[in-house]
């Protein structure tokens, strides 16, 4: 074996015993504030879909339309009603709610549907909650008080073990890297085991329209029918996974009066900031004449739920997107795409090229420096876009500051955004199929986390978001990306022209420069 590389297996294991004294150091000094092994439990599955009630008299007047083969879908392109169709759904549940998101926030949009979920549990409806540990903006205490009452439940998906110290989890972090790099980004909800919800929005106020800085332009399709069977089904495997710590566990220095108090301070939060929440009830109300008029409102096609699996097992795993492969017919004539942040992995490129050879029309939608969130992202994409137009692949970039239409499809008033983020993840072929959930085109996402989706076949809701999406790309909402005839990169629109990238202002343009020098890429 080569000196050096003795000398840099001597260094790695140096590295990993200064970490672990670190580590053990954080440990003695916090007090050993570590999760205890849960208590073992039986495993618990969805309910069966409720025999009667509002939710399904939706499915029952659907079935009278359609084949009992034909789930129906409607399009949630609204961010006001994305969270309405939550809050409808929850206001009118009977029996079961079950909810899997990465992002919970505790701000105005995920402190309004936590107390109404809390309002549904006080009414008997079992709530089961799933979440990322990276992406609930909660203490332990808080998730082990909510867990206090009978009826909400939360697990936490694939926590670090050491709490209270951040000094203590950074290292945990640093020595199992692989284990907790993995992070579930999967987004789900499903009321009675009758309707769910399925697509790209996590819990926050960027993704309903509040707030100020920025708001996301996004999808979610609300579906019925046969394909929430399997939704429900997915959700179960992820709910009893080894992976899915119970809340309750969390912290054993709470009782019923933490949540009680908990309740009080949500309430008068919502209070304070109902100026905000204009455009949503802050109570429990009929929803009926929204849910009579749905099942009319519902484009029937056929479909599938695809996730990838909770752990990978035997050192093996089918990811989704080779699932998608497998499901998806061949695109004969367009394929269009649509990522929030877009950076090439595996035959992304040959594939596009293969695309271009067969005489398929390939439209990329992706976020332009100027409206992404995530500049870090941006700037190990840039160095890709010669390579993907040299496939003959369409590119567009989202503009930070689209049409007066789609600002008011994302922020909602008094909320005035300083700038609209596209966040869109969907494929659409050949304007029959479509593919619509939490997958990114970017390595953590086709590599390191957990997604999931919906593969759905049918003309009318594949044809209705192409329309949308060909509306996206248009010069009043996005750049056309373009090589000039000395090679160089030109974005387009309309009339005008520029050779340097849309940008929000130069600060960003400098954070850009410096982003695309850190040797991070895989893990974006």
């Amino acid at each position: 074996m080569p000196t050096y590389r003795i000398c840099l297996t001597d260094q790695i294991a140096s590295f990993r015993l200064g970490i672990a004294f670190l580590l053990l150091l954080a440990l003695m000094l916090g007090g050993c504030a570590t999760l205890p092994v849960p208590p073992p439990s039986l495993p618990v599955y969805a309910l069966p879909p409720t025999s009667d009630g509002d939710l399904q008299a939706v499915t029952h007047q659907y079935a009278g339309l359609h084949s009992p083969d034909r789930s129906g879908f409607l399009l949630l392109n609204r961010n006001d009603d994305a969270l309405n169709w939550r809050l409808a759904l929850i206001d009118h549940a009977t029996t079961a709610i079950d909810l899997q998101y990465f992002i919970w926030q505790g701000d105005s949009a995920g402190s309004l549907l936590f107390k109404r979920l809390m309002l549904a549990a006080d009414r008997g409806v079992r709530v089961r909650m799933l979440v990322d540990d990276l992406g609930f903006a909660t203490r332990d205490k808080i998730i082990a008080a909510i867990c206090q009452h009978p009826n909400f439940e939360i697990k936490i998906f694939n926590p670090g073990r050491v709490r209270e110290s951040t000094l203590g989890g950074l290292g945990e972090f640093l020595i199992y890297f692989k284990e907790l790099n993995r992070r579930m980004h999967n987004k789900l909800f499903v009321a009675d085991n009758q309707l769910a919800i399925v697509g790209g929005r996590n819990i926050g106020n960027e993704y309903f329209g509040l707030k100020a800085k920025y708001n996301f332009r996004d999808i979610d399709v609300l579906t019925v029918g046969p394909v929430v069977k399997e939704i429900s089904s997915a959700f179960d495997r992820y709910w009893n996974a080894e992976s899915a710590y119970p809340g309750g566990a969390m912290s054993t220095k709470v009782t019923r009066e933490d949540l009680r108090k908990l309740m009080v301070q949500v309430t008068a939060q919502l209070e304070n900031e109902k100026k905000d929440l204009k455009s949503y009830a802050l109570e429990p109300q009929s929803w009926n004449r929204r849910l009579r008029q749905l099942p009319e409102q519902l484009k029937p096609g056929e479909a599938h739920f695809v996730q990838d699996q909770p752990t990978v097992e035997n050192g093996e795993e089918m990811r989704l997107v080779q699932m998608l492969d497998r499901l998806a017919a061949p695109s004969h004539n367009e394929l269009i795409i649509l990522t929030p942040y877009l950076i090439p992995v595996g035959d992304f490129l040959k594939d596009l090229s293969r695309l271009e050879k067969e005489g398929v029309a390939v439209k990329i939608l992706t976020g332009s420096l100027g409206s992404n969130n995530h500049t870090v992202t941006h700037s190990h994409y840039r160095k890709y876009r010669r390579r993907i137009l040299m496939t003959g692949a369409e590119l567009y970039e989202f503009k930070h500051d689209p049409s007066a239409a789609v600002m008011d499809q994302a922020a909602l008033p008094p909320v005035e955004s300083k700038f609209i983020s596209l966040h869109v993840k969907a494929l659409v072929g050949d304007r029959q199929r479509c593919f619509a959930g939490s997958l990114n085109l970017d390595p953590r996402a086709i590599d390191i986390n957990t997604e999931n989706g919906l593969y759905i076949q049918s003309r009318e809701l594949c044809g209705a978001m192409a329309t949308e999406f060909d509306r996206l790309m248009s010069a009043d909402n996005a750049w056309r990306v373009g090589l000039d005839e000395k090679n160089r990169l030109f974005w387009e629109s309309g009339e005008a022209r520029v050779t340097l990238q849309p940008a929000r202002g130069f600060g960003q343009r400098i954070a850009d420069f410096f982003f695309r020098l850190l040797p991070i890429e895989s893990q974006l």
